[in-house]
């Protein structure tokens, strides 16, 4: 239930937001035409001109103009005879006029509403009209050539006009599955990739600092002024203040010497190298060219 008051929430601000999704709404509508007798679907496009099918559907009896007027059945005249039946909606077939011409004609014979069947290809299209269409005041949709040959055989074969309903789809999920796929998935993936940027950021971050354990195992002394060495520095290499006597100092394996809490903080959060030689504590074996280069040459 939350799941789907949040669809619903989410689709109302984007349509807020995007008119063009309005846009797009208003001008390519699925519906399906729903057979009574034996709640057979086909799938449909209502035409972009004339009115929209209510939300309770359009409920009326399905005939093929062919079987009022052999040689109409593209429905692209009006018929001079009369339906079989009241409420009946009118089944022609695509070519030889436009498409606002097939309405204008079955509309002026008395139907309710039209399904224009595609006899080439099966697609669903979109039927548009040019000019000024606010003469047609009944519905229209367009089915494939499979659809289409179905309802045409079941119209022929039947003695009584079939009872069909003309049923608008929800747009609700359709829009929302397309705007999962096209918006949410890439900000799901944006979202899981930088999570695992993090991650190997982590990874990697604790690869470059010392252990707690090892820093606290190397050796340390109390400095005195009187016992310095005339080659031992005199200040921290980090903090770049000068050592007091009892000052507690940190022996890298270099050699180098710090405060202690200079050098523990500088190897268990930046990095695990000495500052002034670049050697890795934890490879005390390991020498970097830069200390290389100061060691005498023999």
């Amino acid at each position: 239930m939350l799941v789907r008051l949040f669809k619903r929430f989410f689709l109302l601000l984007l349509l807020a937001h995007c008119p063009f999704i309005t846009r797009l709404g208003n001008f390519v509508v699925e519906a399906t035409i729903v057979v009574a007798t034996n709640n057979v679907t086909y799938q449909d496009r209502i035409a972009a001109f004339g009115p929209r099918l209510a939300d309770e559907g359009l409920l009326g009896y399905l005939v093929s103009v062919e079987m009022i007027e052999a040689n109409n059945q593209k429905g692209c005249s009006k018929l001079k005879r009369k339906a079989p039946t009241n409420q009946w909606i009118a089944l022609v077939e695509r070519g030889q006029c436009t498409f606002i011409e097939k309405v204008r004609s079955m509309q002026a014979s008395g139907a309710i509403a039209v399904v224009v069947g595609d006899n080439k290809k099966n697609g669903l299209i979109t039927m548009y009209a040019t000019g000024d269409t606010s003469d047609v005041i009944i519905p229209s949709v367009f089915i494939a050539q499979t659809e289409y040959k179905d309802l045409r055989s079941l119209s022929l074969i039947v003695e009584k006009p079939v009872e069909v309903q003309l049923v608008k789809d929800n747009l609700l999920q359709p829009l929302l599955d397309v705007i999962i796929v096209v918006i949410l998935s890439p900000t799901v993936m944006m979202i899981f990739i930088y999570v695992l940027w993090r991650i190997r950021q982590r990874q990697r971050r604790k690869q470059d600092i010392a252990p707690r354990q090892v820093v606290g195992n190397l050796a340390t002394k109390i400095f005195f002024e009187s016992k310095r060495q005339e080659n031992e520095p005199q200040e921290c290499a980090i903090c770049l203040e000068d050592y007091a006597d009892e000052d507690e100092l940190r022996i890298l394996p270099c050699k180098h010497e710090f405060h202690i809490k200079c050098i523990d903080s500088w190897l268990t959060t930046r990095k695990k190298f000495c500052p002034i030689c670049k050697r890795d504590i934890c490879s005390p074996t390991e020498e970097t060219p830069l200390l290389s280069n100061h060691e005498p040459t023999p």
